[in-house]
This record gives C-alpha cells, structure tokens and sequence, in this order.
C-alpha cells in the first residue's frame, strides 16, 4: 500500500514515502500521513530536597509507516503521547535511544498481537523509528515488523542503517529498488520515478520527506514538487503529506492564514532546465 525509504549519507539521515492508502475495490485516498515527528521527553525523579526535576532528554524522534493503517495508527497514536512523559530512574533505567525502542517495542508488540487475533493478515504494519542516542551521541534507526509462523505473530525489532545506504519498505519496494538499480539515487526522485511509472498501482499521490536537523531532531519538510502545463512550462506544486498546501482551498483570503511551511525543493534544478531550455527556444 505504500512505498517508503529509510536513507543514510554520512550525518544526514532521512525518511521519504508516498501518500497512497489503499482500499479494496481499487479504491484509494492520496492523504495518508506516513512520515511523522514524534516529541520526546524525559525528565529525572523530583527530588526530595528541592522539589525539582530536570529534564535530562529533549529531542524528536522521526517515525515512518507502512502496511495496516489500523496498526500503524494505534501505534503512532499510542507513542506519541506516552513519549512525552518519560521519567528515568537514575542507575537502573536505559537513557538511551536503545530503551526509548525498547518500549516503543511494547507497544507495536501488543497492538500487533491484539489486532492479528482480530482481523489476522490485514493487521501487520512495518514501523520505521529513528532519534537522537545521547549514550552513542549520535543518530539510531530501528525498524519494527512482525512475520507469522505457525499462524502466530512474531514481532521483532532491528537496528538498521548502521552505514550508509538505503532501506525500502511497502508495496513499492521492489520497484524502487530497480529504479535505484538504474542510476538513480535520492530517495525522492526514487519515489517520484515510482509514482510516475504504472507498475505499483498502491504508490501515489504527494511526496512526503523528513530530515535530521543539526541539533539532532526530527523535522518534517513539505515537498516542492512540480508538473507541466499545456505549453509545457512547469507549475509548482507545494506538497505536504498530499495535500497541495497553496492551491484550491487553501489558497490565501484576505482574512485567512498563509500555511508558512518549510519546503524542501529536489527538482528545482530539472526546473531551471525546462525554463532555461524554453528561452533559448524563443516559447
């Protein structure tokens, strides 16, 4: 039902995915939120003397999804408020990015058990999680997933993209990864060539993409995507999580709010060709 891609280079980490959820009878909405900031914080017992905590972990995590929106939904619903008030015991609790994933793990552990007895195969997501390890001062991903043997579910947890590389996830993965076998390497331009193409019928809509900023938190980034008009001059199309966030009925009134969100724009460049190229034409 989806295609995202977990990407390393060096520092940068990044999380990339489509915006299709799909339905039976080949039915289909292009507004699923898939890449997703997920706060955290985590604060030390009150003291007994002064009455004071510190809070000792402040960072945002970065989470992808794919597979079943119900159990993708319960999940991220579930963290992202539970993980917002952690508290550590000094000398015994895991303050690192390593126990922050340990108890993500319970619950996409228990919400996959729960809704596989229910509704068996429509019940199994892959969850992609990512933050800031203060133990390792740096980055940690780690992917959830679940396989079924002997018509049990088996959840399981692994660090991933431990050097540089790519991790394709969804309907879409093996097609992105012949496209990445062709030459072309950011994961947006992969997704992009995917949606575009008409061998993944499950992958579409909008690009959505997230980014580890220099203070090591999540930050999700609309896409400034573009396509071409009759006469083949390009129009942007300021893209978050599907929705075209200045076109339509968000376009600006006169009393209303103007959505100032960050934009990342890939294809500027493929832009600047088309533009360059229909001057020197005379068009």
């Amino acid at each position: 039902m989806t295609l995202v891609i977990a990407y390393k280079f060096n520092n940068s980490i990044s999380l990339s995915s489509d915006s299709r959820i799909s339905f039976p009878r080949n039915k289909h909405v292009d507004l699923g939120i898939k890449i997703l900031s997920v706060p955290v914080k985590i604060s030390s017992p009150t003291s007994q003397e002064t009455g004071i905590s510190t809070l000792d972990y402040d960072h945002t995590l970065g989470v992808a999804v794919t597979g079943s929106t119900m159990n993708a939904s319960i999940v991220k619903e579930s963290i992202s408020e539970m993980l917002q008030y952690l508290q550590y015991l000094p000398g015994h609790t895991d303050l690192s990015m390593n126990g922050i994933a340990n108890l993500v793990f319970k619950v996409y552990e228990r919400v996959s058990r729960d809704l596989y007895n229910a509704i068996e195969d429509a019940s199994i997501s892959t969850l992609i999680l990512g933050g800031y390890c203060p133990s390792l001062e740096r980055i940690q991903v780690f992917e959830y997933g679940a396989t079924v043997a002997d018509d049990n579910i088996v959840p399981f947890r692994k660090e991933i993209l431990a050097n540089n590389g790519y991790e394709f996830y969804g309907s879409g993965a093996p097609e992105a990864r012949a496209v990445y076998a062709a030459g072309q390497r950011h994961p947006l331009f992969i997704i992009r060539e995917v949606i575009r193409g008409t061998k993944v019928s499950s992958v579409g809509g909008g690009l959505q993409y997230g980014v580890f900023d220099e203070n090591n938190n999540f930050k999700i980034l609309g896409v400034q995507d573009y396509k071409l008009d009759s006469y083949g001059a390009p129009i942007y199309l300021d893209t978050l999580r599907g929705l075209n966030i200045y076109k339509d009925e968000f376009t600006r009134e006169d009393d209303g709010f103007h959505i100032a969100y960050p934009l990342a724009q890939p294809f500027q460049r493929e832009v600047n060709e088309i533009l360059d190229k229909q001057i020197r034409s005379g068009l």
